[in-house]
């Protein structure tokens, strides 16, 4: 199992999501623990998420304007010191090409990134934009030279084969977590976004990985990786003239 801890330096980390509600839903908690062990942290949310409307409330004529899923995300992450940045792209049909890829690796050398986390490119039946953005923010992070480590959160698709090797402790914010999902609430009634499952999900990887911790109640955020850094600070010896 890979461990990875924020360095004393600055981190920057950032968040490459397809949709509000992504970032709360992969790592809302690990955003906060980062902000809190003093990184700058961003949250960039690919599109405005207008075409996420159930089959049954789009029957029924419910339909969303471009800036209210937007409007969610602003209310889950207020008075976190977590920023979020909109690229308000079109949601249901994303694809990793060149203008998605560039976008991203823009953002990414904006923002300085050194942490990125970001959708599972390996869930091949979780949702196409989930896949499209994991691919193109991959991508991007290959050519953003500050950028250290990438992380790739847990999806929600059952059966991904998602095979985590990262987690990172969340116990204390798991609470705030579920407050964070349930600013959404054009999207209520969705399973995913519920208590019970945002609770079983932060024990279910600890379970496999680290028992003994979350027999006592630990709950965690788990991640893949495809680049892990680790650093360490010179030692004294090191330091000397």
């Amino acid at each position: 199992m890979a461990h990875h801890a924020f360095s004393s330096s600055v981190e920057r980390v950032v968040a490459v999501v397809a949709h509000p509600d992504d970032a709360e839903l992969l790592c809302y908690g690990t955003l906060r623990k980062a902000r809190e062990a003093g990184a700058v942290v961003s949250v960039v949310v690919v599109t405005h998420g207008a075409n996420g409307v159930s089959i049954a409330d789009a029957d029924a004529g419910r339909q969303l304007s471009e800036d209210e899923r937007e409007k969610e995300v602003t209310a889950a992450w207020h008075d976190t010191g977590i920023d979020v940045v909109f690229l308000h792209l079109t949601d249901g049909a994303l694809v990793a090409d060149l203008y998605l890829i560039s976008l991203v690796e823009a953002e990414l050398n904006r923002l300085q990134c050194t942490l990125l986390i970001t959708h599972s490119p390996r869930a091949a039946n979780d949702h196409q934009d989930h896949l499209a953005v994991a691919t193109a923010a991959a991508n991007a992070a290959a050519r953003v030279p500050t950028c250290h480590t990438v992380l790739h959160g847990e999806p929600h698709a059952p059966r991904s084969g998602f095979s985590p090797t990262v987690l990172v402790d969340v116990t204390d914010v798991v609470d705030d977590k579920v407050r964070a999902l349930n600013a959404h609430h054009s999207q209520g009634g969705r399973w995913y976004l519920s208590s019970e499952y945002t609770r079983h999900r932060a024990a279910q990887a600890g379970w496999s990985l680290r028992p003994a911790a979350t027999s006592t109640g630990r709950a965690f955020e788990a991640f893949e990786t495809t680049l892990l850094t680790l650093t360490f600070a010179p030692s004294r010896e090191d330091a000397r003239p």
